[in-house]
């Protein structure tokens, strides 16, 4: 029983990052756990659970991934922070949303649930904050700096995302310049 539901959550949140929460059915995501759809309500007792519950894990692991890159090499050619934002603000990031990070998947779609998601977003946008202080603070550790949330960074990071995905399809040069303009100006920002 806890693998069916760990495969429900899995495929549910690969969809959701996909396509967003509106555009899955219980169906789909049943389908794609190889599950019968009667079978879903065993697990949730609604679709807006199952939500809830890969809003919980998701952020969670957004978190953990921006943390994570604290505790990498330390020898590489280049900060924890840039490492992060390298891989965030991608092309790679931008083309497989249903494998990268809820919060910039699914912040539009946060924007008009529940309070009890816009908690976990706000909970989670503030944990990944947090963390990019902390990189930032590793890429100069004699340096005095803020230990306040790196909103600044984040907003950046998520909007270009954001953006980028926007316009792919249609320009796909523009989508790749806004990807490597925000690179650009985080790692500006980083070393001034």
């Amino acid at each position: 029983m806890t693998a069916n539901r760990e495969s429900i959550v899995v495929s549910a949140g690969q969809q959701f990052r996909k396509r967003g929460f509106d555009d899955v059915t219980i169906a789909d995501v049943m389908k794609a756990a190889g599950l019968t759809h009667g079978g879903f309500y065993g697990y949730f007792g609604s679709k807006d659970a199952l939500e809830v519950a890969i809003c919980e894990r998701g952020v969670a692991d957004s978190v953990a991934a921006v943390a994570a890159h604290g505790t990498g090499d330390k020898g590489a050619d280049t900060t924890p922070l840039l490492r992060f934002v390298r891989d965030y603000v991608s092309a790679e990031h931008r083309d497989t949303p249903e494998d990268g990070c809820t919060v910039g998947a699914l912040a539009r779609d946060a924007s008009r649930s529940p309070a009890e998601i816009q908690r976990i977003f706000a909970s989670g946008i503030t944990g990944m904050a947090e963390s990019l202080a902390h990189l930032r603070q590793l890429d100069s550790p004699d340096e005095e700096q803020s230990s306040a949330p790196d909103f600044a960074t984040l907003c950046t990071m998520i909007g270009a995302l954001t953006l980028a995905r926007a316009v792919v399809d249609a320009d796909p040069t523009l989508s790749d310049t806004i990807l490597e303009t925000a690179r650009a100006h985080i790692a500006s920002s980083a070393s001034a």
